[in-house]
Formats: structure tokens, C-alpha cells, sequence
């Protein structure tokens, strides 16, 4: 690859960063069972409650994971947990999504994250895809 073509890669990664990573989601204060993240910026945590059933919620993070074209994808639905690789394309690295969706009453408290294998910086892919799912599980679960 290039030099021109590098640097528009990193041009759109950080354009798309700034428009969607100042997209909002309802954040709650309940402690997320998901591992904290390094102090290194290739991770994204967040904790967040969407206003549909448990099972309406992981149906959906399942289809928006397959539509956003994860590499693997493997489904407890007994525990509410799924769990997901990217690979990114060009370079090969690989990023793991854990995603756990508990009941609470009839919304779903969502705890996910996204956080690359190896390397210290992701050019913001692991916010950005955060900010992607919730989005599309939102609008799936809206039509």
C-alpha cells in the first residue's frame, strides 16, 4: 500500500470517528462484567440500557454483527453472551467483541467491548465500531 493511500485510510478513520463517536446512548452506572480495558487507546467499553426485551436485544447484536461482517461469531443465549472477531481489512489484525445483554424488566442492560488483540493504537476502530453496533441494534430494533 502506498503512502496516499495510507494516509486516506487514516483520513476516513478519523472522519468517521468524529461524526459517529459523538453519537449518544443512555450510559448506566451498573458494574460491567466485561474485563476493564488497558490503558491503551485500542479499546472501548461501555455499559448501556436499551428499552426492548433480552431476547429482542441479543437477536438483534446478533444480526448487526453478522451484517457488519464479523469474522467469527459464537452465541450463548442461555447467558446472554456474545462474542465476536473482526478482522481488519489491509493489515490483518484482529479485534474480539464481547458483547453480555441481562434482563431488567422490560429493557436489557447491554455491556460491551471492543478491543484489538495486539498493537497500542486503533485509529479509533474499536470506539467506532462500539458506536456502529449500538446504532444498527437500535435502528434494527425501531423498525
Amino acid at each position: 500500500m502506498n503512502f496516499n493511500a495510507s494516509l486516506n485510510l487514516i483520513i476516513a478513520f478519523t472522519l468517521s470517528f468524529f461524526l459517529t463517536g459523538c453519537s449518544t446512548y443512555e450510559m448506566i452506572s451498573n458494574k460491567n462484567p466485561l474485563p476493564e480495558c488497558p490503558s491503551s487507546p485500542n479499546c472501548k467499553r461501555v455499559a448501556i440500557e436499551i428499552e426492548h426485551d433480552s431476547s429482542s436485544v441479543f437477536n438483534a447484536f446478533e444480526e448487526v454483527l453478522k451484517e457488519m461482517n464479523a469474522e467469527t461469531i459464537t452465541s450463548v443465549q442461555t447467558e446472554h453472551r456474545i462474542d465476536a472477531v473482526f478482522k481488519i481489512p489491509i493489515f490483518g489484525f484482529k479485534d474480539d467483541v464481547a458483547i453480555i445483554i441481562n434482563a431488567d424488566g422490560i429493557s436489557s442492560q447491554v455491556f460491551i467491548r471492543s478491543a484489538s488483540r495486539e498493537g497500542y493504537w486503533d485509529v479509533w476502530v474499536n470506539g467506532i465500531r462500539v458506536n456502529r453496533l449500538i446504532k444498527n441494534v437500535k435502528n434494527n430494533l425501531s423498525n
